[in-house]
């Protein structure tokens, strides 16, 4: 059997230092050393690693940090601004240190989100297969169509895109103003949006209020905290 290779690059991001794209960076200029070495390759079998270091410091594995955080509309959930976007890292505290997201919430959505400083940790909650449930609180404006409840009971198609099956709850309705609430597991970009569109309806808020075991609570609008 053959040992199993590993990306350099991945154990730096997941140090916390840097990307993968600037850890890799580092490699080419011979900052990074294993085992005392300096080390320009990108990958290496992961039984042959004793200690790596960067800049004459050994990395040390972080101990998993998460952070919840009230998403303000009108930012978007990127470091990369666009024109006049702003990025809701500008909220955070100076002493936050490098985070990753876990998923995103489109610029005109607000709600929850996660931060973490453990990449592999912020990609199991990502992923369908795990099954981690997305809450929402949706206003929309329309007539609700009982086909859309039919539709979404089970995988759906929309424009040519596969959905996996949601749960839709009508909260409250008032003339064509309806408030739902929405579980899912996928999350993929702009998928509420999408399928409230295809039913005629237009979203007039979206706020997400749980991810898996968190929960939006009485967190303020902007604010972020450390999860215990």
């Amino acid at each position: 059997m053959q040992n199993k290779k590993i990306r350099i690059s991945k154990i730096i991001s997941h140090s916390g230092i840097c990307s993968r794209r600037e850890a890799e960076i580092l490699i080419r200029k011979g900052e990074v050393k294993i085992n005392g070495k300096i080390f320009k390759e990108f990958s290496v079998n992961k039984e042959h690693i004793k200690n790596i270091s960067l800049f004459g410091k050994e990395l040390k594995k972080k101990e998993t940090q998460v952070w919840c955080f009230y998403k303000p509309v009108g930012y978007v959930s990127s470091n990369k601004e666009q024109g006049n976007q702003r990025s809701l890292f500008k909220l955070f505290p100076k002493d936050i240190p490098r985070l990753v997201s876990v998923g995103r919430l489109d610029i005109m959505s607000e709600g929850l989100m996660i931060f973490t400083n453990n990449p592999t940790l912020s990609s199991f909650l990502e992923k369908p297969k795990n099954k981690i449930t997305r809450k929402y609180k949706v206003i929309v404006k329309g007539d609700l169509s009982g086909d859309l409840f039919v539709a979404t009971k089970k995988n759906f198609e929309i424009a040519g895109q596969i959905y996996q099956k949601i749960k839709i709850q009508v909260i409250s309705s008032r003339e064509k103003i309806h408030t739902l609430k929405i579980e899912l597991i996928e999350g993929k970009n702009r998928e509420i949006r999408k399928i409230m569109k295809n039913y005629k309806l237009v979203v007039k808020k979206l706020k997400r209020v749980e991810y898996g075991p968190f929960k939006l609570g009485q967190l303020e609008l902007g604010k972020i905290f450390e999860v215990n």
